[in-house]
């Protein structure tokens, strides 16, 4: 439409002064775009300060961030956490809560199951991150694409969503590897007044017959407050069923046998041998009467607070062996050294059974939401946390103060004997991204002697089941399927063999009927998994 008439000076003048404001604002949109709003002054230190939502499974009390760890990945970054403690048992369900009603955090660490990440990615409850994130954070797109997992999510999802966390980075120590799980720390005094000898691995049933030795001869003189296998449900799943039928376990029920065919692990007759030597040890009283009621480290307390048990679950790891010699000491006033041999299970047959280990556990997810200032804050923390200087900081603390380096440029810890980093800087969440599996293998802060035997026990491993053929590989291809019949054929299996070994009648009647009840929601995954891999 036409007015016919000129515009007027001012007119011209207001109409210039908007097309500047919106050039200017279009150049400082496309600056927001590229740094993220994270710009850094001339010092290189971040300008604008950002509170950050986090969701982690380490526990933070009053107080714990008042130290000078936290402070400095707060001034580093200049951020502000938001941070919320997840308890190990309502991790998952609280997570699906949050990612299902729109209220996860900004970051949270996830316990990966594959078929809910695709049904979230598809639903768009998960951030998708830039298309050119590896040339950017290029420190965790090395560690990101040792798991393995990153490069088959892209390949179905054509992006990037979750960051798996990877195990090991720099510091593998056996190969094929396998899960930590089935390493055992038992009381070596007690043994030697029981004439119990030491070994690297034993049997199901030499575990049972130490416990039944000490429980008789009561070397500790501990009385009635005694448990000679202190195992929760969850322990005595890794260290009396798995040793047995490597398929029984929660991670591996379902495998490729060799007819070709696919075969659900807790039918197998080697997990009514693994359900029969716990029986009996519930029978006997090797096994506290509550045991299956226990939660998280109830186990482990007995050997390590109370000084009560003869054989707790351990964990191969040699930072899990540091903090069990750190407990022993606050809790009971001895050294570890002089009381504590660890060693693998093995099943009655004398093969080590376990599962082999792709090389992640859990996951870093973002709010779909969350802002371009936010995520780029994040990821460049974890880059740096994943940096040789990073790692140290997160593992050793601070160089001149918690460690240095000697004259042969090895890394010599300053801590005082008996104490443990967590001692001095409680709560250490920022290491979000690389477990401290892979620096514990190297870590001074931890005793040589202890790592050295952590990396010993993974080569046994390793060795004992390539040569038994008893390691159970990991499947891709099964690992990542999902269905509706998959999610239907998913048990506590912990629980469900702590019931069948409290009820009453025979067992091995019992172990028969309580299969046949699930063949309905087993066989149907079954047929699928023929179909599709056979």
């Amino acid at each position: 439409m036409k007015t016919g008439k000129k515009l007027s000076v001012k007119s011209l003048f207001a109409i210039t002064l908007c097309l500047m404001m919106l050039v200017v604002s279009a150049c400082s949109n496309s600056s927001k775009g590229s740094d993220g709003g994270n710009e850094k002054d001339a010092e290189g230190n971040y300008k604008d300060n950002l509170t950050i939502s986090v969701a982690n499974l380490t526990e933070v009390k009053t107080g714990n961030m008042d130290n000078e760890f936290h402070k400095f990945w707060e001034d580093k970054f200049n951020i502000k956490w938001d941070y919320n403690y997840i308890d190990w048992d309502s991790w998952g369900e609280k997570l699906r809560l949050w990612i299902n009603s729109g209220d996860l955090p900004d970051v949270a660490v996830w316990n990966y199951v594959h078929g809910d990440a695709i049904n979230n990615i598809d639903q768009g409850l998960f951030y998708k991150f830039p298309d050119d994130w590896k040339e950017r954070w290029p420190n965790v797109a090395a560690a990101y694409k040792l798991t393995g997992l990153g490069d088959k999510l892209e390949e179905l999802t054509g992006g990037t969503y979750v960051l798996p966390r990877p195990i090991y980075f720099e510091n593998k120590p056996a190969d094929p590897l396998t899960n930590q799980i089935g390493v055992i720390a038992l009381r070596k005094d007690w043994a030697k007044a029981v004439g119990f000898e030491l070994k690297d691995a034993y049997t199901t049933s030499e575990l049972n017959q130490f416990a039944e030795l000490v429980k008789e001869k009561d070397p500790g003189k501990v009385g009635n407050k005694l448990v000679p296998l202190s195992y929760n449900a969850a322990d005595a799943m890794t260290n009396m069923i798995m040793p047995n039928s490597v398929h029984a376990m929660t991670d591996v029920p379902f495998y490729k046998g060799e007819d070709g065919k696919f075969h659900w692990g807790p039918a197998d007759q080697e997990t009514l041998t693994g359900l029969k030597l716990m029986q009996k040890a519930y029978k006997d009283g090797l096994l506290n009467p509550e045991f299956y009621t226990w939660k998280n480290n109830e186990g482990q307390n007995n050997f390590k607070v109370t000084g009560t048990a003869a054989v707790t679950s351990l964990g191969g790891l040699a930072s899990y062996r540091q903090g069990l010699d750190s407990d022993m000491r606050k809790n009971l006033g001895v050294n570890s050294d002089d009381l504590v041999h660890t060693a693998i299970v093995l099943g009655d047959d004398g093969k080590y059974r376990n599962m082999e280990q792709a090389n992640f556990w859990s996951a870093l997810i973002f709010n779909p939401n969350i802002s371009d200032e936010k995520f780029e804050r994040i990821m460049d923390l974890i880059d740096y946390s994943a940096t040789k200087e990073g790692q140290l900081l997160i593992n050793m603390g601070f160089e001149g103060k918690d460690w240095k380096y000697d004259d042969n440029k090895e890394l010599v810890n300053l801590l005082p004997e008996g104490t443990v980093l967590e001692d001095k800087y409680p709560a250490r969440f920022e290491g979000l991204y690389l477990l401290g599996d892979d620096f514990s293998v190297v870590n001074p802060a931890i005793k040589k002697d202890y790592r050295d035997r952590a990396v010993e026990l993974f080569q046994e491993k390793a060795k004992l089941g390539t040569e038994s053929k008893s390691l159970a590989p990991y499947d891709w291809d099964v690992n990542l399927y999902d269905s509706k019949a998959k999610s239907q054929a998913s048990f506590d299996y912990q629980n469900e063999y702590a019931n069948l070994i409290l009820k009453g009648g025979d067992l091995e009647a019992n172990w028969k009927e309580w299969v046949n009840s699930k063949m309905s929601l087993v066989q149907p995954y079954l047929d699928e998994l023929n179909e599709k891999f056979q």
